[in-house]
């Protein structure tokens, strides 16, 4: 009688068990990328290209239903000119965005087109990793630095017009 009782206990610890386990957890995605300076007007990095430090980086979400905000956070970027923004929950029904604000030092603070991206935050697209990255983030100097002439050969841009 022991012995089946001492099954019973064990039977029940491992449903117990594994109940917790099944127990969703809230989602957590981290936001990454990059933002650069492109002395060459090119709207894309190259080799004379460079990181922006310090540059305050937005995630800003916005409900499709009803169009309000629903999630935003803040972060910024550090020596090579990288983010990471934690997020919390699912944002499938939201539309989530990037900006990044102009840099508050610096030669580079002419705007590119490409100053926000917009990034998906749900588990419904198939990708198993928590981290979510946004295409490179650029702004331009207001001049064009002289060795850019170098670049456009190097890439093969100069025979474009042939």
């Amino acid at each position: 009688m022991a012995r089946s009782f001492g099954v019973v206990v064990l039977f029940v610890s491992v449903l117990c068990f594994s109940s917790a386990l099944a127990r969703k957890t809230p989602e957590k995605f981290f936001v990454e990328g990059k933002i650069y300076c492109d002395p060459c007007h090119f709207a894309f990095e190259s080799r004379l290209s460079f990181p922006l430090s310090g540059v305050n980086v937005t995630l800003e979400c916005i409900n499709e239903q009803n169009n309000t905000v629903s999630y935003t956070k803040e972060s910024r970027t550090d020596a090579n000119g990288l983010y990471s923004i934690p997020v919390h929950g699912d944002h499938e029904d939201d539309i989530c965005v990037v900006v990044a604000d102009s840099p508050n030092e610096g030669e580079c603070k002419e705007v590119m087109p490409n100053k926000s991206d917009r990034i998906i935050l749900t588990n419904n697209m198939g990708a198993a990793s928590r981290a979510r990255y946004v295409n490179p983030l650029g702004f331009m100097t207001q001049t064009i630095d002289s060795q850019c002439n170098v670049v456009v050969h190097e890439l093969g841009l100069d025979n474009l017009d042939d």
